[in-house]
């Protein structure tokens, strides 16, 4: 492993806005830990993979892969990697498994993670079982590489949903955002008024807001109902209703 490829994988993280530890991972995954920037792999429909990160043929022509320069064309800010990872979706502040599901699966969010390339003649295992199960040697490896002390292995992926969340059917629909806190601090608060009467302040406000709000609809037509309150509740209109209101003393 050279300096070469050790500064180039730090100028390529650099230009992309990552960490240089987790773009070394997937390399030294990728190159089964050798850092070989001419690695063979398994040939696919796209031809024999080769490279830092497995360019198929036909990526590798694309993105400007010279195998007569393997370091220089595939690593810094201009290199077929940062090429590769920005044309694929990766963006400033992304992490191992939005790296490595570019590499592995060409795209990112929850509907690439459990995709796997076994099929193609890749390891067994989706994308996110690779980085959560497979990748903690290789995470020593990129530290080593680096010059850094050996970081805490547990990979997790934890954070990042496994596929979009959707509301129960029948449910309410959730709040596309908090509530304000001016209206969750009156509504949970003692004074001015008890609670009934401060809701009862809020659906004349309601009455009040011009264009005319969503009226309730007729029995078992809840959700409407629930979502068209909810709505009203963050608006701004009401926060400055209910905060006038309590002003003057008569809410």
């Amino acid at each position: 492993m050279t300096p070469q490829i050790r500064d180039g994988v730090v100028a390529t993280a650099t230009a992309l806005g990552i960490d240089p530890i987790d773009l070394a991972t997937v390399i030294s995954y990728e190159t089964a830990g050798t850092f070989d920037p001419t690695k063979r792999g398994p040939t696919t429909k796209w031809g024999q993979h080769r490279g830092l990160i497995q360019f198929g043929e036909p990526q590798a022509k694309q993105f400007g892969v010279n195998w007569e320069d393997p370091i220089g064309s595939q690593l810094g800010p201009d290199g077929a990697i940062a090429k590769y990872l920005q044309s694929t979706g990766v963006q400033p502040g992304m992490g191992l498994l939005e790296i490595y599901s570019a590499i592995n699966a060409g795209g990112i969010g929850p509907e690439y993670y459990g995709r796997s390339d076994a099929a193609a003649g890749g390891a067994p295992g989706t994308v996110r079982d690779k980085v959560e199960k497979q990748m903690a040697d290789h995470r020593r490896k990129a530290a080593q590489l680096l010059g850094m002390e050996t970081p805490d292995t547990s990979i997790t992926t934890a954070s990042v949903p496994a596929s979009p969340q959707v509301a129960p059917f029948g449910s309410i629909a959730p709040a596309p955002s908090p509530v304000p806190a001016p209206i969750a601090g009156y509504a949970t608060s003692e004074d001015p008024k008890p609670f009934g009467e401060r809701l009862s302040a809020m659906m004349k406000a309601w009455d009040s807001q011009i264009p005319e709000p969503p009226r309730p609809g007729p029995m078992g037509d809840a959700r409407s109902t629930g979502n068209a309150l909810l709505q009203f509740m963050q608006s701004p209109t009401a926060a400055d209703m209910f905060i006038q209101k309590r002003l003057a003393g008569i809410a």
